[in-house]
């Protein structure tokens, strides 16, 4: 779904990256907050990206950064990493931008972009899986029923790469400047939603209070 003009009056926005650690965390908050969401209410998905493409190995300053990240996940949002993805010598580079590519192929495919995003997400964070590999991604897709060679010339098509850059677009446009990051778009103005991991109904109660005054 896009956001246009002669669109629905609200719409919320949901802008992310399979592989920001973040995003990792907020998801059990995420899916309890859609859960129980104002019948009606459209959600759109934006991937944003972290990081271009690239096949440079990350500096060591850059791995123990993230490896700190993941600790302070770990404590804010109750959820576990597999840290055995920081063995790699050399490290991993530093991409994220075809792993958001990788969803919107699974979306435009078979509108399985959020599952396939979740999927992502539990081999990178749990199964310690380059999911920044072609093959790998293409590895993940077959095994929850992708015709491999289909999703394959998806992921790496230019009609995939120009929705990406075309969302990635928007999200700058909306001034989206971290991941994840959630906005009420309400009659064309857009409200940001400040993102509690955990505080799911806290979310939810800033979302109709918001419905409510704009449309008093």
């Amino acid at each position: 779904m896009t956001i246009a003009e002669d669109g629905p009056e609200s719409v919320l926005v949901y802008v992310h990256d399979p592989m920001c650690s973040w995003c990792y965390g907020f998801r059990p908050t995420w899916k309890a907050l859609k859960s129980q969401l104002p019948e009606g209410l459209p959600v759109v998905s934006l991937l944003g990206g972290l990081a271009d493409d690239s096949d440079t190995p990350m500096p060591l300053e850059m791995v123990d950064y993230l490896k700190r990240t993941w600790e302070r996940i770990e404590s804010t949002c109750k959820v576990t990493f597999n840290y055995s993805y920081w063995d790699q010598s050399p490290p991993p580079p530093r991409t994220t931008f075809i792993s958001c590519r990788a969803v919107i192929a699974a979306e435009r495919i078979a509108g399985r972009g959020e599952v396939f995003g979740e999927r992502i997400q539990d081999a990178y964070y749990c199964e310690a899986k380059n999911v920044w590999d072609s093959e790998v991604l293409c590895d993940l897709a077959e095994q929850i029923g992708f015709n491999r060679s289909s999703y394959s010339e998806a992921l790496l098509s230019d009609a995939v790469r120009s929705v990406h850059e075309e969302q990635r677009s928007l999200a700058e446009r909306l001034k989206v400047d971290g991941y994840p990051s959630l906005l009420l778009i309400h009659k064309g103005e857009a409200f940001p939603i400040s993102i509690r991991h955990g505080g799911a109904g806290v979310m939810l109660e800033d979302i109709n209070d918001l419905l409510v005054d704009r449309q008093a």
